[in-house]
């Protein structure tokens, strides 16, 4: 008894970023081997949204691919995307930071900077103070935010 479906399927269809021809499922998911992006259905239909399982928008992809740059987030779509996944992490000077949505003792909705090597923990009440207030080595994170490496959800 055969028992595919076409849930099971995948179909030739052109990356949402580059327009090479890929395979894709029936809702439009599919890594891109020749660009990268990671092809899907929500991207399609919100293109200015940073959407799982990417860190930018389709808009975005799109834009950094015509001029032959990396799908990097700036520092207000990887807060975007901390709203998708919950918890990021990035690098700087060697160090891993994870940035986290966490309930404080309130039940209140707070981001939490986490030094993995001091393990120090600092709270933010929200997304304007963490943007204004988080540091890094007595740096502004948005100051030297492209200096950061590893940009991505909690590994």
């Amino acid at each position: 008894m055969d028992s595919k479906s076409i849930y099971d399927e995948i179909f030739d269809k052109p990356c949402s970023v580059c327009g090479e021809i890929i395979k894709k499922d029936i809702y439009e998911q599919g890594d891109c081997p020749y660009c990268k992006w990671k092809n899907n259905h929500f991207a399609d239909i919100n293109p200015k949204a940073v959407l799982y399982p990417n860190l930018i928008s389709l808009n975005k992809a799109k834009k950094l691919y015509s001029e032959g740059k990396p799908f990097e987030p700036d520092f207000n779509e990887y807060i975007e995307a901390l709203h998708n996944y919950g918890e990021m992490q990035f690098k700087y000077n060697g160090t891993y930071y994870a940035v986290e949505l966490v309930y404080d003792k309130n039940k209140k909705l707070v981001i939490s900077l986490y030094n993995s090597q001091t393990k120090e923990r600092i709270i933010f009440s929200n997304d304007e103070d963490f943007k204004n207030n988080a540091q890094v080595e007595d740096k502004l994170l948005k100051d030297i935010w492209n200096d950061t490496t590893d940009r991505d959800w909690l590994q």
